[in-house]
C-alpha cells in the first residue's frame, strides 16, 4: 500500500542534472500563467476541494485493502498468512518505487491540452480501481499478487502526477495550507477506510467489489472540475531510453538527500506498527477476530479525530510561522514516545494510546512534510520524477517494514521489539531533517 499516500497524503538544492545536458535540450518555454490564478500559482477555491477529493479517493481503497487483503490472504492460506501477506506488500512496493518515478518523468514530459498530469491521473485512477476489484474474486495467492501488482502500477501513474501538482500550481506561501488539504483527506480516508475494512472483515470480498470505485470517481471528477492548463507548447527533453535510464538517478543534493532520508525512517517507523495492526490485536493482545474487528473501527475514529485535527492546525501554521522543520521534527518526537507505551504495556489501552498520540503526530507530519518536500526539489522542470524520487521514501519504507518486522518477529523479539525499533526509528529520523538548510 501503499499511504498515498495517501497516500494518501509530500522540495531542493542545486544538484546535477539528472536528464541531457543544455546543450542537448532546447531551453524551455515558459509556462503561460494559471487562467485562475497568479503568476505564483492558483487561487485554492477551486484546486484545494479536488485536491482533497484526489487523496481521499485514492487512500480509502488502499486502507480498506489494508485490513481486507490480510483477511482473503486469511481465507486463502491461513497458515501462511503473515508471510504471504509480508511477499505481497514488499513485492508490489518494489514495483512502487520504480513506477512513481517512472511515470513521475512521464509526466514531465507529456504534452497535451489537458496538461501532462491529467492525462496519467484519468488513466491510472481507472486502471488502478479495475484491478482491485479483480482480488475480489482471486482464488489463489498468485492472483492477488498479479491483481496487487497491476493495482500498484496505475495507483502510482496516479499519484506521481498528483503529487507534482503542488510544486506546479501552488505558490511556495500557499503550500503549508494545500498540504494540510491534502493531509487531511489522506488522513480522513486512512482512518475511515479502518472503519470501513472492519465492517467488511467477515465479507472481505464484498469490500474489495465496492471501495475501489471511489478512486476512480475522483481521478475523473480532478481532471474535469480541476484541469490543468494546456502545455502543448512547451519544450521538452526527447523521449529516448538514455533519458528514461537517466530518470532514476538520484539528484546529489544534500537538502534533498536529508528529507528523502528522513522522511524513509518516519514512514518507516509508522508502518512496523501500522500494517501489522490486525496481527498485533490477534497475536500479541490475544484479541478474537470479532474482538479484533470492532478495536480496528475504533481505532480509525480515534485517528480520524486526531491527525485530522493536528493536520488542520499545523499546515496553515507552519505557513504562518514560515517554518517547517521544528514541526517534522516534533512529529517524529511524538511517534517515538507514542510507540513505547504499548512495548512496556501490552493491552488494548496501550495500543490505543499509541494510536492516538500517533494520530497527532502523524498529522502534524502529514501536513506539514508535504510542504517541506516541495521546497526542496532541484528543477523546475522536473517536479514529477523528483517527487517521484521523493516518494521513494514512502515506497521504500513498505518494502521494508514487512521484512524488518519478519527479522523482529522471527529472532525472538516479538511485537515488543517491533514497537521499540519504531521509537528508534523515529527519532533517528530527526537526525536528517535538522540538518537541512533552505528551509526552515
Amino acid at each position: 500500500m501503499e499511504q498515498p499516500t495517501p497516500r494518501t497524503a509530500p522540495p531542493a538544492p542545486p544538484a546535477t542534472p539528472a536528464f541531457p545536458r543544455s546543450d542537448e535540450v532546447p531551453a524551455p518555454t515558459p509556462p503561460t500563467p494559471p487562467a485562475d490564478g497568479t503568476a505564483k500559482g492558483e487561487r485554492l477555491t477551486r484546486l484545494g476541494p479536488m485536491v482533497f477529493l484526489a487523496n481521499f479517493g485514492w487512500m480509502l481503497p488502499v486502507a480498506v485493502s489494508g485490513t481486507l487483503i490480510p483477511a482473503l490472504l486469511t481465507e486463502i492460506d491461513p497458515a501462511q498468512k503473515v508471510a504471504l501477506y509480508g511477499t505481497l506488500t514488499s513485492i508490489g512496493a518494489a514495483v512502487s518505487l520504480i513506477a512513481n518515478i517512472f511515470f513521475g518523468a512521464l509526466s514531465d514530459r507529456t504534452r497535451s491540452r489537458f496538461g501532462g498530469r491529467s492525462p496519467w491521473i484519468l488513466a491510472g485512477g481507472l486502471i488502478a480501481a479495475v484491478a482491485l476489484v479483480t482480488l475480489s474474486v482471486a482464488t489463489t495467492f498468485w492472483a492477488v499478487l498479479l491483481g496487487w501488482t497491476v493495482f500498484q502500477l496505475g495507483l502510482n501513474a496516479f499519484l506521481s502526477s498528483l503529487v507534482a501538482v503542488t510544486p506546479d500550481r501552488v505558490a511556495p506561501e500557499r503550500r503549508g495550507t494545500i498540504s494540510t488539504v491534502t493531509a487531511f483527506g489522506v488522513l480522513l480516508a486512512q482512518s475511515l477506510g479502518s472503519v470501513v475494512g472492519a465492517a467488511f472483515l467477515s465479507e472481505a470480498r464484498t469490500g474489495l467489489r465496492v471501495a475501489p470505485w471511489l478512486l476512480a470517481f475522483a481521478a475523473v471528477a480532478f481532471v474535469v472540475l480541476a484541469p490543468d492548463r494546456p502545455n502543448i507548447g512547451v519544450a521538452r527533453a526527447p523521449l529516448s531510453a538514455r533519458t528514461l535510464l537517466r530518470t532514476f538517478a538520484v539528484p546529489m543534493d544534500r537538502d534533498f538527500l536529508c528529507a528523502l532520508f528522513g522522511r524513509f525512517l518516519l514512514l518507516l517507523a509508522y508502518l512496523l506498527v501500522l500494517l501489522y495492526q490486525l496481527f498485533i490485536l490477534t497475536d500479541y493482545l490475544h484479541l478474537s477476530e470479532g474482538r479484533a474487528a470492532s478495536l480496528i473501527a475504533t481505532i480509525g475514529i480515534i485517528g480520524a479525530v486526531t491527525s485530522g485535527g493536528a493536520a488542520a492546525v499545523s499546515g496553515p501554521l507552519s505557513d504562518k510561522l514560515g517554518r517547517r522543520k521544528i514541526l517534522v521534527v516534533l512529529s517524529s518526537v511524538l511517534i517515538a514516545l507514542a510507540a513505547v507505551v504499548p512495548a512496556v504495556f501490552p493491552s488494548v489501552a496501550g495500543l490505543l494510546v499509541f494510536m492516538a498520540v500517533g494520530g497527532v503526530a502523524y498529522g502534524i507530519y502529514n501536513a506539514v512534510d508535504a510542504a517541506l518536500m516541495t521546497e526542496v526539489l532541484p528543477s523546475d522542470d522536473d517536479h514529477g520524477k523528483d517527487m517521484g524520487v521523493l516518494n521513494v521514501a514512502n515506497t521504500g519504507s513498505q518494502v521494508l517494514a514487512p521484512v524488518v518486522a519478519s527479522l523482529i518477529l522471527g529472532t525472538g523479539l516479538g511485537y515488543r521489539g517491533l514497537f521499540v525499533t519504531s521509537s528508534v526509528l523515529a527519532l533517528a529520523s530527526c537526525l536528517f531533517i535538522l540538518p537541512i538548510k533552505r528551509v526552515r
